[in-house]
């Protein structure tokens, strides 16, 4: 706000850089000074590959992600989706291969096997047995998952900038 009071308006010299003005001062002879007289310039560029030597811990995956940002992206979205989809058949094959018997009230069970029935039989497929624990350990499955959440968003987080350099960077590189 300060900065808006102290700084001299623009309104006041646009008048004075006008064509108009410097024929009434018959001063077309005007030495204009190069930029870098007055802006001094800076050794290296702020996000060179030096500097990137020098970062450490997180910092150096930020400008990492600044200079390549949709390989990051991409990467995270792809292993994102990897990891909400791939556990789910491995925790079903877990849950059906040691008969974990999950604590679920038997009429409930019976009840949703044949309002599933109807649909599989509907299309085609053969139905469910009665007390089948297919569906419930299927249902279980992508419980787990979804209680993982924050477990594989930090999964993610962390496989992304391998991910990013080593494969999505090379394929998405320009030849």
């Amino acid at each position: 706000m300060f900065s808006r009071i102290l700084k001299q308006p623009f309104y006041s010299t646009a008048p004075l850089l006008t064509s108009k003005y410097f024929k009434q001062k018959n001063s077309f002879n005007i030495n204009f000074q190069p930029i870098s007289r007055i802006i001094p310039r800076y050794p290296h560029k702020p996000f060179s590959s030096h500097h990137e030597k020098q970062l450490k811990g997180w910092r150096k995956y930020a400008s990492q992600f600044r200079s390549k940002p949709t390989s990051y992206i991409i990467s995270f979205a792809i292993l994102h989706e990897l990891t909400a989809i791939a556990p789910i058949p491995i925790i079903y094959i877990f849950l059906s291969a040691t008969g974990i018997e999950i604590p679920f009230p038997q009429q409930a069970l019976d009840e949703g096997n044949k309002f599933i029935n109807r649909i599989v039989v509907y299309y085609g497929y053969s139905p469910f047995e009665n007390g089948s624990r297919k569906l419930l350990n299927l249902a279980t499955s992508y419980a787990i998952v979804k209680a993982l959440m924050p477990v594989r968003l930090a999964a993610c987080a962390l496989m992304t900038p391998w991910t990013a350099e080593n494969i999505i960077g090379p394929i998405t590189a320009p030849v």
